[in-house]
C-alpha cells in the first residue's frame, strides 16, 4: 500500500489544478456567451445564481471525472498523488467534491485536522472510504 500524500503535495496539486479549472470556467462561459447576446453574464438576480451553479457543475465535473478515470487530475499527476475511491465512483467522487468544497468554506480547517490522522484522511475521506496516496516516481 502506498503512503498517504503529504499536505504540501495536495496543496501543490490543487494550485496546479486551479489553472486548469480557470481554463474550464472560461470555456464554460464562452459556451454561454452566444446565448446572452455576447454580453457579460449578469452579476445579480436569478440568472446570476443559475450562472454560478452552472460553473460549479463544470468544476465538479472536472474533478469527479478525473478522479473516476485514473484517480488523478492533471495536478495530481504532476505531484505523483492519486485518490483511491471505492465504487460507485461517480457518486463517491461527487460526495468527495462536496466535502472538499465544504472544507474550503471552513477555511481549510478540515484539511489541517487531517494531518493529525495517521493516514492523513479527512473526515469526508473517512466517511466515504477514499484516501489520497503518494505514488513512487516512475523510473527512467
Amino acid at each position: 500500500m502506498n503512503a498517504p500524500a503529504s499536505l504540501w503535495r495536495r496543496m501543490a496539486a490543487l494550485f496546479y489544478d486551479s489553472l486548469f479549472v480557470f481554463a474550464v470556467l472560461m470555456l464554460a462561459t464562452l459556451i454561454l456567451l452566444p446565448l446572452n447576446g455576447g454580453q457579460a453574464m449578469p452579476q445579480s438576480g436569478p440568472l446570476a445564481w443559475a450562472y454560478q451553479i452552472y460553473l460549479l457543475v463544470w468544476v465538479g465535473a472536472y474533478f469527479c471525472l478525473f478522479w473516476c478515470i485514473g484517480g488523478q487530475t492533471p495536478g495530481m499527476k504532476v505531484w505523483h498523488i492519486r485518490v483511491v475511491i471505492p465504487a460507485p465512483c461517480l457518486r463517491t467522487a461527487f460526495l468527495r467534491f462536496l466535502g472538499g468544497g465544504l472544507s474550503v468554506l471552513l477555511l481549510g480547517i478540515p484539511f489541517w485536522l487531517a494531518q493529525a490522522d495517521r493516514e492523513k484522511r479527512s473526515l469526508i475521506d473517512r466517511v466515504i472510504g477514499s484516501r489520497v496516496v503518494h505514488l513512487p516516481k516512475p523510473k527512467g
